[in-house]
Parts: C-alpha cells; sequence; structure tokens
C-alpha cells in the first residue's frame, strides 16, 4: 500500500470511529474560532499598553468590564468574609456587605455625608461631631473612602469609636490609580502608609494590611485594561512595590 492510500485509509477510519462526536465537531470550531478572536481582542489591548498616550478608559475601566482594582478588592473580601456578619456599616450603598456577609449579617446601615443620597440610613460626618452611638457595628467595609478624607487621623478615630469591642473594620484604598479631579480625591495609599494611618487608632497588634497586584496589571490599571484581558496567574502575582489595591483588616480590642 502505498504512502498516498494509507493515509487515505487512516482518514477514513478516523471519520468512521469518530461518528459519535461528528455533530460535535461544527460546534468545536465555531468554539476555536469564537476563542481566537477572543483572544485577538485581549492582544490587541494588551498591546495598546505600550503604545499610545490615550487611555483605553477613562472610568477606572468600569466601561470594559471589571477593574483590575475591583477584582482586589473583591478577592480581599471575599477572603475575609467571615468577619462581615451582625450589625454591619457600608458607605453610599450596600454594594459588597450582602454579597459577601449573606445570612450572617442581622442588620445594614449606610452612610453618607450629607442627605443627598436616598439609600443612605445615617447621615454623619466621620470627621464633626455627630450622634452616631459608640460601640454599635459589629463590621464596618470602608472602600474608596479614605482617599477622598482631608482629617484621617479624626475619621478613623471615629470608625474605631463606633466598632464594638471585637468588630472589625474592612478597608480598601488606592495605591497606583487614575486620579480624576471631579471626584476630588486627595491621597494614595501605600501598604505602609495605609498602616500608620490605622495603627494611632488600632494599635500594631491589630491591623493586617496587604498590597495586591503587579506592575504588568498596575500598567493594565493605569491604561484602562480589565480582569479578562490577564490571566489569573498575572492577576494573582502580588508584588507590594507595585500595588493597585491596598486593604486593611483591623480590629478593635475588647
Amino acid at each position: 500500500m502505498t504512502k498516498g492510500n494509507k493515509n487515505i485509509l487512516l482518514a477514513y477510519l478516523g471519520w468512521k470511529f469518530a461518528r459519535p462526536i461528528r455533530p460535535l465537531i461544527p460546534l468545536f470550531f465555531r468554539y476555536w474560532i469564537k476563542k481566537s478572536f477572543s483572544n485577538l481582542l485581549v492582544l490587541k489591548s494588551r498591546l495598546k499598553v505600550g503604545f499610545g498616550v490615550e487611555a483605553l478608559s477613562y472610568l477606572w475601566g468600569f466601561d470594559r468590564g471589571l477593574p483590575i482594582h475591583r477584582y482586589y478588592l473583591e478577592r480581599f473580601l471575599q477572603d475575609n468574609s467571615s468577619d462581615i456578619k451582625g450589625h454591619c456599616l457600608e458607605f453610599q450603598e450596600d454594594s459588597y456587605t450582602s454579597r459577601f456577609g449573606g445570612n450572617a449579617v442581622t442588620k445594614i446601615d449606610i452612610l453618607h455625608v450629607d442627605d443627598s443620597n436616598p439609600s443612605a440610613t445615617i447621615v454623619a460626618d466621620l470627621t464633626k461631631p455627630n450622634d452616631i452611638p459608640s460601640d454599635l457595628f459589629d463590621c464596618i467595609i470602608c472602600t474608596h473612602v479614605l482617599h477622598v478624607v482631608s482629617d484621617l487621623e479624626k475619621f478613623v478615630a471615629e470608625l474605631h469609636r463606633i466598632l464594638k469591642p471585637g468588630g472589625v473594620l474592612l478597608v480598601g484604598v488606592p495605591h497606583i490609580s487614575m486620579c480624576d479631579p471631579n471626584w476630588h480625591e486627595l491621597w494614595r495609599f501605600t501598604p505602609e502608609g495605609l498602616r500608620v494611618v490605622l495603627l494611632s487608632s488600632f494599635g500594631d497588634d491589630n491591623v493586617e494590611v496587604k498590597g495586591y497586584g503587579n506592575s504588568l496589571t498596575a500598567a493594565g490599571e493605569i491604561r484602562g485594561l480589565v480582569k479578562h484581558e490577564f490571566t489569573q496567574s498575572e492577576l494573582d502575582y502580588n508584588d507590594p512595590r507595585f500595588s493597585i489595591e491596598v486593604c486593611a483588616r483591623a480590629v478593635k480590642e475588647r
């Protein structure tokens, strides 16, 4: 049998014995084409990290997918979800309390600085005298708030005051990020900087700080790339020198 005839025979036998999966072959090619196209789009956006002066997003990536800093923030909250229980406080809206606390949460209050937010159950400025009772909350989720607060020492002292003994403060702040003047952002935090801010009220033994991100994802955050444009291993590699999101868990002593 010639080599050509042998190849024809092998092809025929392969097609015959593949009969059970023949209906799946078009689906496989359709998936392969879709995946290849998707990979090309990801590659195109990844290339823009190094070319051009315009960012892909001026909304921190919210208009393109899940922002990288939000991926890190949500991972931190998931890792500490057991702390989200009882009477909880969050700022502006219930973005994370119900999602990560679930049935362990018995009550949620939403704090806003003025009465412009219809979702707010508490209107107060924590940098000024207020009527919030001391030792009230089991958990406070404070994400992307500290960087717009002018009097950080007073604000953190109030967070500590209104926590119950043994209560937990979960904080997330930006380190490497676009700064939009319309949001009146005042600060960016290194891991060491966030620790210093929290230590004055909570004490050294009660504060754990972690930075999330690396030089690649930090470049992507600045350029407007989002989670799906990076591999899992790229996202999960942490280098505190290039943290995008800095998070902390602070506990009030009993």
